[in-house]
């Protein structure tokens, strides 16, 4: 049998020479792989103001009675005559929500204590309607039973239908910045590298004042001025700078 003996100098020029050809192997592709595409990031943003259209109303109704049960009968009578009062004109019934119920014990606080006066009951409705249609909706709402009515949201119903544009014109801002910063070096924006629209801002308008006096001088009194409201989105956009 023959006998095979290796060579601690033959093994180690092996190692060598694989360990060399594997550093020079890929110096020419890392030199290519290196470079980075030069961009540029921005932002655009658009806005534009409208007039509310819609507005949302809170009604009261509250009762006050020697019983719980007896509060929140009559309050019951009462928000049922609002409702039924208000559907003529809103005709929508989704546009109409009870959102609060409540009863709890009417105390007088005096000096010698606290005496239970009764019971009373609250209910809140709250009316989605156009603003055109909110004097009459109000007159109606105290004339059925209403006792007090709080604040008043204005909102806009065709944000959508401007939604498209201002993210046009966000971009198109986005473009006419990249540009303007990239011309003193006399370079262009090219082709989109990444864009992301941003939280759009649809604000609602809110009137917190509350109100309870007799309906006929309510009507009166009332005067519906909705203003105005700014609508705006903003864009955040990188492109590739062509030098």
């Amino acid at each position: 049998m023959k006998k095979f003996y290796s060579s601690p100098l033959l093994a180690l020029a092996v190692v060598a020479a694989v360990l060399l050809g594997a550093w020079l192997l890929p110096v020419g592709a890392a030199s290519t792989d290196s470079q980075e595409t030069p961009t540029i990031s921005v932002n655009g943003i658009a806005k534009v103001e409208v007039v509310p259209d819609m507005a949302v109303v809170n009604f009261v109704v509250e009762a006050t009675q020697e019983t719980a049960s007896q509060a929140m009968a009559e309050v019951t009578k009462g928000a049922n005559a609002v409702v039924e009062a208000v559907k003529g004109i809103v005709k929508d019934e989704k546009n109409i929500k009870t959102s609060n119920v409540s009863v709890y014990p009417w105390y007088d606080y005096t000096e010698k204590g606290t005496e239970l006066l009764g019971y009373r009951a609250v209910v809140q409705i709250s009316v989605k309607s156009s603003v055109e249609d909110l004097p009459s909706i109000i007159d109606e709402a105290f004339t059925a039973g209403a006792t007090g009515m709080s604040g008043i949201a204005y909102e806009y119903s065709k944000t959508a239908s401007v939604m498209d544009q201002l993210i046009k014109d966000a971009m198109a801002d986005a473009r006419h910045k990249a540009e303007v910063a990239l011309s003193a070096e006399h370079a262009t924006p090219g082709k989109l590298a990444s864009v992301q629209v941003l939280e759009s801002s649809t604000p609602i308008w809110r009137s917190e004042a509350s109100y309870s006096k007799d309906a006929q001088t309510m009507a009166q009194d009332i005067n519906i001025m909705p203003g105005v409201q700014e609508v705006s989105v903003s864009v955040s956009v990188s492109y590739v700078i062509n030098q």
